[in-house]
């Protein structure tokens, strides 16, 4: 689909207009606020991160060396200068129309213009999980009321490491393949990595490094049958003629399921079963640091039609911020692990608000279930 993406740039001028909650009121979080998880106040950036002291030129040849970055010509680095310049007035907006805890400022993408994010990576393509639905699952365990308060399957030691998609629009295969690894170490207590780069290649309903869907993801590998380890189908991040070999299938698939689109009860599922992949507007995500984001709708859309990146929600919790005064805010808040390696973010995490729909992060939450 045109525009949607798995990269993102914050799109300020555009209004969206909220969308309903299903099953209930979206101010239920579903979680009592006596519980607090600390660590996630507002980030304080690391000495070679706070470039604010210096020129524009000066932050960009910082930037340059950090990130390794390398330009053809003079005049192309002149170009990305430009573009630097700008991201750092947006980072500015985002630092003072968020209602989280969050912190923006210079990442991997910051010479990177919108276009350039959208033709490389901004490929999520939700039309093609329309073409093929799977069934919702709404079983009894998600209308239980009792669950913790803060959990997380990374401290239960069921996460495999952050990775890397590159620069090739496969984030909808890290989520689903991430979702798949949780679930496998969870039943066989073993944690093995499995092969983004099989799916890539060999899922005809999706358009490889172009984009695809989480749900379609799974949906091939019950079929294939199987999924191989990245050690024997490593990633490349380009698409490759399919080599699937069924002899090395490790990992297999009973079915997929879409979940309710609700949040108490996807985080149910989550502590019930293992993580969860979700679609967003991942819009507000470039240039995140880290703390709990909460983007307001004019940086990232509510709207099912206008998601355009896959993550992982691998656990969830409240923090608590004092206002002073006696006064307190409480922010629940989910844990995504994300695919653009550990410099993104805390860690190559994302902390974003829950209980109100952000960013669409409700919209289309599923899971495989495996054999």
């Amino acid at each position: 689909m045109n525009g949607a993406s798995c990269f993102l740039f914050v799109v300020l001028l555009a209004l969206f207009v909220p969308i309903n909650h299903c099953n209930g009121n979206p101010m239920d979080f579903g979680v009592d606020f006596d519980e607090i998880e600390t660590g996630l106040e507002k980030p304080v950036l690391e000495q070679d991160e706070d470039l604010s002291s210096l020129s524009i030129r000066d932050q960009f040849e910082e930037f340059v060396k950090k990130y390794n970055k390398v330009y053809l010509s003079s005049q192309e680095k002149e170009s990305r200068m430009e573009i630097f310049a700008k991201n750092l007035k947006r980072y500015e907006e985002m630092n003072a129309a968020d209602m989280g805890t969050a912190t923006y400022g210079v990442d991997q993408f910051s010479d990177m213009t919108a276009d350039e994010f959208r033709q490389k990576m901004l490929t999520l393509n939700v039309d093609a999980y329309r073409k093929s639905a799977t069934r919702v699952y709404d079983g009894p365990e998600l209308h239980k009321k009792k669950q913790p308060k803060n959990f997380s399957w990374v401290d239960k030691g069921k996460v495999t490491p952050v990775k890397n998609q590159g620069y090739c629009g496969s984030c909808w295969a890290f989520s689903a393949v991430g979702n798949m690894e949780s679930l496998y170490a969870i039943k066989h207590n073993k944690m093995e990595t499995f092969s983004e780069q099989q799916i890539v290649d060999c899922d005809t309903t999706s358009d490889g490094c172009n984009g695809g869907w989480m749900s379609n993801a799974v949906v091939y590998v019950k079929n294939a049958p199987g999924l191989e380890r990245d050690a024997d189908y490593p990633y490349r991040a380009y698409h490759q003629t399919c080599a699937f070999n069924k002899s090395l299938a490790v990992l297999h698939v009973k079915e997929n399921v879409m979940l309710p689109q609700n949040e108490r009860k996807m985080s149910a599922y989550l502590f019930n079963n293992g993580p969860i992949s979700v679609a967003l507007d991942a819009s507000a995500m470039s240039g995140y640091k880290g703390g709990i984001a909460h983007p307001p709708e004019t940086a990232c859309s509510k709207r099912e039609e206008n998601v355009n990146h896959g993550i992982l929600l691998v656990g969830y919790g409240v923090y608590t911020v004092s206002l002073g005064g006696g006064k307190k805010k409480r922010l629940p808040y989910w844990i995504a692990k994300n695919s653009w390696g550990t410099s993104f973010g805390k860690k190559g995490y994302y902390y974003l608000y829950r209980g109100d729909g952000s960013c669409g992060i409700h919209t289309y939450p599923s899971s495989a279930v495996l054999k």
